[in-house]
């Protein structure tokens, strides 16, 4: 029909291609509204990725979008540029990413009210080797490279100084942190130097973060302090993304798709934007670090970061000890009197059990009760908000012990923390993942920087991990070699399928098949075996893992599996069994 208007839409779900819709009559459509559909007989609200298009369809199969949804506020072309390159490097669909950005609630405006955005005026002192490094990171900018600063709490004073010459700029900052656990007590730290800051993570109200998504529209220059997820709010003139403890696996989403890791998806938002990229970790991870030598990142190393007396390491051998008869339960006699004497020192003790395991953390707590009967003992369990509450308590000094895991106990400080214990320390070495030793050496650097003595428990004292971290080497290149000798990242990119199905014979079946036609494309394939993230509610899972080399063809090989994986499932009618996941945790 001649002057009909026609557009394509991005739907919030799993499709391949942007469907057709016809525009009524003087309707003014843009690229971004929002506008209400029908599709497959449901009601959906789409985003308008492109106007006056010209269809691929017959003109009588498109029908008429039913609104434009007024109300919502219209979608900015960097937030569509950024949906598309996520998608396009995770293997997974615009829509997809585009329900993760836009997650399905009530659509009014929030109600609530922040404090008015004061101006940027303070200054923060750095010492003579912070401002060394400080220089060292701008210069790294003025390159257009990601900058990777290595450096303990000094480096925080640098975030700060680069967020407030930013911010001084008219340019916004999105400083991100791996977890919420701990986020009052940074957001905190931050508010004391950059003025209002905005906050946005999952544990925060539906109208907390509409709120947030409201004031970034306006335009005007805000330093945004987040989780992942906050990188995929409105950003208008990013200047600067800090990406802090840039190592930390938090920063992973397993699922759903998109499985996007934020380090790498916060390095494709700055290039959109134009803005400068900043990672930083006392424990760089190896990807980072490789990356470094290979010149694709600047690193800067703050050599003045460590302001405390470096804490005493004492590695505990559980079997000696039980052969000795040196065990009462879960602890060891030398630990149990580590505890008295920090306890008796007015200063307090984290007690670091098995993860994620209610019964132990239960039977550890009434063990150290009868040993230490008059002490204030708080444990590390129940939901975000109950855990970042008593952190909060435990810096405040209301409680002495404070029990938890790996998991919970990363990231809060406290003045008078003296002791941290790793009760059962073969735990953070049990997993049959490439990248164990590397994290277990991260946790343990991070939880020595923050206390006066750590004690390992352990039945393995002689562990690379242990010895590494009783030498006081780096063990970085150690690493990094075994990791090039058994092809493994950083030297390869890793795609993991990860299969699930009810039917176990199915399941091995399809796996197997699929296995096979993988092995067609040239490509290095481990698999299939017993999944590493456990059995989905009822079904049963399934990984194949595939390593590509890193080299120009990368892309390409990329989207052959994608492909592969599409065409084996439509050909044997097993959509939504097969989960791709690139650049796995």
């Amino acid at each position: 029909m001649a002057g009909t208007c026609y557009i394509q839409v991005i739907l919030p779900l799993k499709l391949e291609w942007e469907p057709y819709y016809k525009v009524p009559e003087g309707q003014d459509i843009k690229i971004g509204d929002r506008v209400r559909v029908v599709f497959a007989n449901a009601f959906y609200v789409a985003a308008v990725s492109a106007v006056g298009v010209v269809p691929t369809l017959e003109p009588t199969r498109i029908v008429s979008i039913e609104s434009l949804e007024k109300d919502l506020p219209a979608i900015t072309p960097e937030e569509i540029h950024f949906w598309r390159t996520a998608a396009d490097y995770y293997l997974c669909t615009v829509g997809e990413v585009y329900k993760a950005a836009y997650p399905q609630m009530k659509h009014t405006k929030s109600r609530l009210a922040l404090p008015a955005r004061q101006e940027a005026e303070g200054r923060i002192h750095l010492s003579e080797g912070q401002e060394k490094a400080a220089d060292a990171v701008r210069r790294g900018f003025s390159t257009g490279k990601t900058v990777l600063l290595k450096g303990g709490a000094g480096r925080w004073d640098i975030y700060l100084t680069l967020a407030l010459e930013t911010l001084r700029k008219g340019r916004s900052v999105l400083f991100l942190m791996p977890e919420i656990a701990f986020f009052d007590q940074m957001a905190d730290s931050v508010s004391r130097q950059v003025p209002s800051p905005l906050l946005y993570h999952s544990g925060l109200t539906a109208g907390k973060r509409k709120l947030v998504a409201e004031v970034l529209r306006k335009g005007e220059p805000n330093l945004v302090l987040g989780t992942r997820s906050a990188l995929f709010l409105p950003h208008h003139a990013l200047g600067l993304i800090i990406v802090d403890e840039e190592h930390d696996f938090s920063y992973k989403q397993d699922a759903p798709a998109p499985r996007y890791h934020a380090r790498e998806s916060a390095i494709m938002l700055a290039q959109i934007h134009g803005a400068q990229m900043l990672l930083g970790s006392a424990t760089p991870s190896l990807e980072s670090v490789y990356n470094a030598e290979c010149g694709r990142f600047v690193r800067v190393d703050l050599k003045d970061s460590v302001l405390r007396i470096q804490s005493q390491l004492d590695i505990i051998d559980t079997g000696a000890e039980y052969r000795k008869k040196g065990m009462a339960g879960s602890f060891s006699l030398k630990l149990l009197e580590q505890i008295r004497q920090t306890l008796d020192a007015g200063e307090q003790v984290v007690l670091i059990g098995p993860r994620r395991t209610y019964a132990g953390g239960r039977r550890m707590e009434e063990e150290v009760q009868e040993f230490c009967p008059d002490a204030r003992i708080a444990r590390l369990d129940g939901t975000a908000e109950d855990q970042e509450e008593t952190i909060r308590a435990f810096a405040k000094g209301e409680f002495d012990i404070l029990l938890g895991n790996t998991m919970t106990t990363r990231g809060f400080e406290s003045e008078k923390l003296g002791l941290v214990a790793l009760v059962a320390a073969d735990s953070i070495l049990s997993r049959q993942d490439f990248r164990a030793d590397e994290r277990s050496l991260q946790v343990l650097e991070q939880f020595r920087g923050r206390c006066r003595r750590l004690v390992i428990q352990t039945r393995e004292p002689g562990h690379p991990v242990f010895s590494a971290l009783q030498n006081g080497g780096d063990a970085t290149a150690r690493m990094l070699e075994e990791r090039r000798l058994a092809g493994y990242p950083p030297f390869t990119r890793m795609i993991k399928l990860v299969v699930k199905d009810s039917n176990e014979k199915r399941l091995e079946f399809l796996t197997r098949e699929l296995a096979g036609e993988l092995n067609a494309l040239e490509i290095p394939v481990e698999g299939p075996y017993p999944s590493s993230i456990g059995p989905m509610r009822e079904d049963s899972c399934r990984e194949i893992r595939l390593l590509l080399p890193r080299d120009k063809a990368l892309t390409v090989r990329k989207h052959a599996i994608g492909q592969k994986v599409t065409a084996f499932e439509q050909a044997r009618k097993y959509t939504g069994h097969i989960a791709i996941d690139v650049d796995p945790a």
